[in-house]
């Protein structure tokens, strides 16, 4: 940054390496410079704390984090983490996201905390990767046009922000069923691990229990209660077949206090316990790696 307070350049991406300690940024909200900050979790657990009127937020990679000017706190990466991390004038941001034929959804999108994970981001990795390389690339070498290709890569990690945040109904429709469930689903992925009931959704929204109901059907066909439950189903999937935690500690980390209940929970969803589930991911996985090195010449 200059003495100004503002970046030297539009934005500025770097690498996260993995490392022996933590890692941690402050965000300075709209005290600091008039930047938004994005944080990609390739591999290990982050946390967002110190945040205005919210609780503590434990993130496990991968994961995407879009965090506005207006949000104040830290985000801390657990040693062994690893991934990438952008700092983005606003103003950039904003003409970009204005620039875009999109540019009605992606414009709201900049003054929001998004975050993806689990499900939302798996089929995303490899274009999330080359994204972030070549920002750091662009941004480090500014050959002739490096603002361009920034600018394009950019925009590719809005979309998929904005694909995967719940926002992609028609815009200017702030009042109505659809912005409830975007905001809803946004609550979701902040608090599911720490077992709050419908009410207390809805409290959080400042509307009633019924209008949370009524909105989440007519605009997903799923009650509050089923979304809740699919979030944590597709978390539960992704860390059995990601990680080496024992079921209790998936259970646990899911903010589930008795593995039992995580059991039966996970079995009435998909029809087979999490070790079940788990051998079978492990099954798939063999197979394809066996037909893999049978089609060697």
């Amino acid at each position: 940054m200059n003495r100004s307070g503002r970046l030297a350049s539009p934005l500025i991406a770097a690498r996260i390496e993995s490392g022996l300690a933590h890692r941690s940024w402050t965000v300075a909200g709209t005290a600091g410079p008039a930047v938004c900050h994005v944080f990609f979790v390739s591999q290990g657990e982050a946390k967002l704390s110190g945040l205005s009127g919210m609780e503590d937020v434990t993130l496990g990679g991968p994961c995407l984090v879009w965090l506005p000017r207006s949000l104040s706190g830290v985000f801390r990466l657990a040693a062994g983490g690893e991934g990438s991390s952008c700092t983005v004038a606003e103003a950039f941001a904003s003409r970009i996201a204005a620039d875009s034929p999109l540019a009605a959804h992606l414009t709201p999108l900049l003054t929001r905390i998004i975050i993806l994970s689990g499900a939302e981001i798996a089929p995303l990795l490899k274009e999330l990767s080359v994204s972030f390389c070549a920002l750091m690339r662009e941004t480090a070498d500014q050959k002739p046009g490096a603002e361009a290709v920034v600018a394009v890569h950019l925009n590719l990690l809005l979309l998929y922000l904005w694909r995967g945040s719940g926002l992609t109904g028609p815009p200017g429709r702030h009042g109505g069923a659809g912005s409830t469930v975007q905001r809803f689903r946004q609550l979701i992925e902040l608090h599911y691990r720490q077992n709050l009931s419908v009410e207390a959704f809805a409290r959080l929204l400042g509307v009633t229990r019924p209008h949370l109901h009524d909105a989440c059907l007519r605009g997903t066909g799923r009650t509050p209660l089923a979304l809740i439950h699919d979030r944590i189903i597709g978390e539960a999937k992704l860390r059995l077949e990601q990680t080496e935690l024992l079921v209790e500690q998936v259970a646990y980390s899911l903010g589930f206090r008795e593995p039992a209940y995580f059991n039966r929970f996970f079995k009435r969803a998909t029809g087979q316990s999490p070790g079940a589930y788990r051998r079978t991911c492990r099954s798939a996985r063999s197979a394809v790696t066996a037909d893999s090195f049978a089609a060697w010449p």
